[in-house]
């Protein structure tokens, strides 16, 4: 009953949002850029899009940054690369998804089968950065496969998600090694990840309407996060508002 109750306030609330839509900012004093974390391959472009788009429209600056400035997408180059990047210069940082984003997994134990998933010092060099956001007490958020990022950072030595509710990608991974056994691509589910990490990952369906995920966008504190691909919009127009609310 808890729980549930919990569940018509945070969609009570995520309506309201999508129906008022986020404020400009571009006429006012608005908040430093939003940083945008994507990999540098494989990470899902409409993600990356839709969330850049619904940001820049509310009037919020956005900059790209990666483990390098290069990606192998052609049209997107990141603006920074993550070694340059100073918490103190943002508003909030989001994380889309993609698969190329288990680069970033700082605490994941297990070694995946493709080597561009597989960086130590990026890994590092985000939970610094994800340790920072928190510290100055920014908002974090993450869309589908990002939210996995947020599961494998550690703040104050537990993962930053643990005990918190989120939504997430819920279904394959890429292949992967993992405590002397082999796991194929899209075989083990990504919800594994995440709440092995001590998240509470919610079904997909059971935030807004049922019939869709474009509305599928969950608020635990400053921890923001959208199921997937659809969610993108909402999950920037949450964002747009509560920086704005926050100002």
């Amino acid at each position: 009953m808890k729980l549930a109750f919990h569940y018509l306030v945070a969609a009570s609330v995520l309506a309201l949002l999508l129906v008022t839509g986020a404020p400009s900012l571009a006429d006012s004093d608005g908040p430093s850029p939003v940083l945008m974390v994507i990999s540098n391959q494989d990470f899902y472009y409409q993600e990356y899009g839709d969330t850049r788009q619904s940001l820049e429209a509310a009037g919020l600056e956005v900059v790209v940054a990666a483990a390098t400035t290069e990606t192998s997408t052609p049209h997107v180059q990141p603006d920074i690369a993550l070694s340059d990047v100073h918490a103190e210069d943002y508003s909030a940082v989001v994380f889309v998804g993609g698969w190329g984003m288990a680069q970033y997994q700082y605490g994941f134990e297990g070694t995946y089968d493709n080597a561009a998933y597989r960086d130590e010092r990026g890994a590092a060099i985000v939970n610094d950065l994800i340790n920072d956001f928190v510290a100055q007490d920014k908002h974090v958020a993450a869309v589908c496969y990002g939210v996995s990022v947020l599961a494998y950072a550690e703040v104050d030595g537990s993962s930053l998600l643990e005990g918190k509710t989120v939504t997430a990608w819920s279904y394959t991974l890429p292949a992967f090694h993992f405590q002397g056994q082999s796991y194929s691509e899209r075989t083990v589910p990504t919800r594994w990840q995440i709440e092995s990490q001590g998240a509470n990952v919610l079904l997909p369906g059971v935030i807004g309407d049922p019939q869709t995920s474009t509305d599928d966008v969950w608020v635990d504190g400053k921890i923001i996060t959208g199921e997937n691909w659809h969610s993108a919009h909402a999950l920037a127009k949450v964002l747009a508002r509560a920086l704005a609310q926050s100002r």
